[in-house]
């Protein structure tokens, strides 16, 4: 079969990965396409790399935009002309809930092109995360095939009245990448934290804040950093993940010669590989942060997640017992939270991950094998 694997952003090249890897070892013609909505080289080609991908066979050029519309605008129609004149394909997978997922499933769906949508049916009821939760929705309106991480995600979609056998459990990919990351030498991941000054022998803290509802929110991003001031005041070692929304914030909520005040505190721009993230993750004391897919690889490395949000769309990780919410209304409640991760570490580092096995990739495969031929429903 011709699959394709729609990529658009750091997140989901990581999590792409492993269909791409397990559609190749089945002899399928797994032919990746990029927007660009992340251009750089870090996020793209590195990325790319640090994943062992070949450079996508399909490469489109949609520049910088000036908002999350004129993206997904400029995607649809740049994805829109590659199916309709360049590349035909037996389905298209996108990834999750990106402005890429949104423009390739409807530009997709619009042309006939039968769609799976990997990691189907995350809800928050709620406008947060933004735009992440329109973007998962409507996903899932122009997929045909869903791939729930988890049974919960698959009553989300039964109750939005999504068909019964077109919904199948597979777990995360997530879970595939990360496992797969911490089998790897981290020599060079050590040498590389040494040289910004990262002490493990502190007790350390992965801290990464860039969702657009934080950073467009002075209230929240000053609450999450005056937290990680104060860690670092109690003798924790933050390492703070500098994603360019992150830069930002930090610039115009006036926070650049704060950071430098503090000697355990080191922000990080860019980190070379998935695998130096995923080391620096398992050398972590706690993850404090905002991201979805930190949730999920957090807990399948078992060390204790805190989501600086009011909603979380894992919220199994939370009844799993291996995340703590935190709400960003001040430094107070973030506090809060990492004091109960302390008294608790034990039973969070040691509860059930729920995001799956590390087989994911192979479940969807599994799932695409036996529906080809029948990927598209029309009523009868």
């Amino acid at each position: 079969m011709k699959i394709g694997i729609l990529t658009g952003t750091r997140p989901d090249i990581i999590k792409m990965a492993p269909l791409y890897w397990e559609a190749k070892r089945r002899g399928h013609d797994a032919i990746l396409i990029h927007t660009g909505q992340h251009y750089s080289d870090h996020l793209f080609s590195g990325a790319y790399a640090s994943m062992e991908l070949p450079p996508p066979a399909h490469k489109l050029e949609i520049g910088e935009c000036a908002s999350p519309a004129e993206s997904v605008g400029k995607m649809m129609l740049a994805i829109d002309l590659l199916l309709r004149e360049k590349q035909k394909l037996d389905i298209f997978l996108v990834h999750g809930d990106t402005l890429t997922a949104l423009a390739g499933s409807l530009a997709a769906y619009l042309n006939l092109v039968p769609v799976g949508h990997v990691e189907a049916g995350l809800r928050t009821n709620s406008r947060e995360p933004y735009p992440e939760q329109l973007d998962s929705r409507a996903c899932d309106a122009a997929s045909d095939l869903h791939f729930a991480p988890t049974s919960l995600n698959k009553k989300n979609l039964l109750k939005e009245g999504f068909p019964k056998g077109r919904i199948f459990v597979t777990g995360n990919t997530s879970v595939d990448t990360a496992l797969w990351a911490a089998k790897k030498p981290n020599k060079d991941a050590l040498s590389f934290f040494a040289s910004h000054g990262v002490d493990f022998s502190l007790p350390t803290i992965y801290f990464s804040m860039h969702r657009r509802e934080t950073t467009m929110s002075k209230e929240r991003f000053t609450a999450a950093a005056n937290a990680a001031f104060s860690l670092s005041k109690k003798g924790y070692c933050v390492v703070w993940s500098i994603r360019p929304g992150t830069k930002v914030a930090i610039r115009e909520c006036g926070l650049e010669k704060v950071i430098k005040k503090h000697p355990n505190l080191h922000p990080i721009e860019e980190i070379p590989s998935y695998s130096h993230i995923v080391h620096l993750m398992q050398k972590c004391r706690l993850i404090l942060t905002d991201s979805g897919s930190m949730q999920e690889e957090a807990a399948a490395l078992h060390v204790p997640c805190i989501s600086i949000r009011y909603v979380t769309d894992r919220p199994e990780s939370v009844s799993a017992g291996c995340n703590l919410l935190a709400p960003p209304k001040d430094a107070r409640s973030i506090l809060d939270a990492v004091e109960c991760a302390e008294k608790n570490h034990p039973k969070l580092s040691s509860s059930k991950n729920p995001f799956g096995e590390g087989n994911a990739a192979q479940l969807i495969l599994d799932a695409i094998e036996k529906q080809k031929g029948k990927f598209v429903h029309w009523e009868q």
